[in-house]
């Protein structure tokens, strides 16, 4: 984990960058809660569960970091990622303890100073299932880390990744509950999003917290989670091999 404290030290470096980060984050949030003030201004009760699920999922966006697709994608494209062969520890593990590194930094940096600051619009709520959520929220993370890890992979194939990564991106934006809960989507949409895998990573930890699903859908779920890890985790492999094969034949 050495790798991992010197690019944990790295990221505090730049401290004006973290600060408007920070202050960027607070004003994406009241922006959020002005819209939602408006929105539902005859529905008090709408208005604070929306109000904390704007709060929550900003919080949560704060420990996904999708930097790991430029950082393989980079080494894939170049051939360069055959060099790492040679050292002890593996292309995949070295780009995730840098993100790891980069979502810590972040956590403290923008994730507190947001939840302090938001604590009054956060204490009168009811939160449930905390270990549950924190388990979601570590699961949720390792599944991002796959699904960029595999576009960074795919650059042997489509060179630039970019344009994936931002249609990634805006999907997340859409089908994971980032923005909108899921429940409120029309149907036609909500439909797509319980199909896909994105909403564990926002909407299934928030709707732990919130207690919006309980009992056996809590271990469906789960099991659901823990399934499209498996998928990433032999995509990845079966990607990452094609890839060093290239590398290989092409002389990289």
């Amino acid at each position: 984990m050495y790798l991992f404290y010197i690019s944990l030290k790295n990221s505090f470096v730049y401290r004006y960058s973290m600060f408007f980060s920070c202050l960027g984050s607070i004003l994406v949030i009241y922006i959020n809660i002005l819209l939602w003030k408006s929105l539902y201004k005859e529905n008090t009760e709408m208005i604070q569960y929306m109000i904390r699920y704007t709060i929550m999922s900003n919080i949560i966006a704060m420990i996904y970091t999708p930097g790991i697709s430029d950082s393989i994608g980079g080494k894939v494209s170049s051939g360069a990622f055959v060099i790492d062969l040679l050292r002890p520890i593996n292309i995949f593990a070295m780009s995730w303890q840098t993100e790891l590194a980069k979502t810590v930094s972040k956590f403290i940096v923008q994730g507190l100073p947001v939840a302090i600051i938001f604590i009054p619009l956060l204490y009168r709520g009811v939160y449930s299932n905390i270990l549950l959520v924190l388990l979601a929220l570590i699961l949720g993370h390792i599944l991002l880390v796959l699904i960029y890890a595999l576009i960074g992979f795919l650059a042997f194939a489509i060179i630039e990744i970019w344009p994936l990564k931002l249609l990634i991106e805006d999907t997340i934006r859409l089908f994971a509950g980032s923005f909108l809960p899921i429940a409120i989507l029309p149907g036609f949409l909500k439909s797509i999003a319980t199909v896909l895998p994105f909403r564990f990573l926002y909407s299934f930890p928030l709707e732990l917290l919130f207690a919006k699903v309980q009992g056996n859908s809590i271990l469906i779920n789960y099991l659901i989670l823990l399934a499209w890890i498996c998928v990433f985790i032999v995509l990845n492999f079966i990607v990452y091999k094609m890839a060093l094969r290239k590398a290989v034949v092409q002389g990289g």
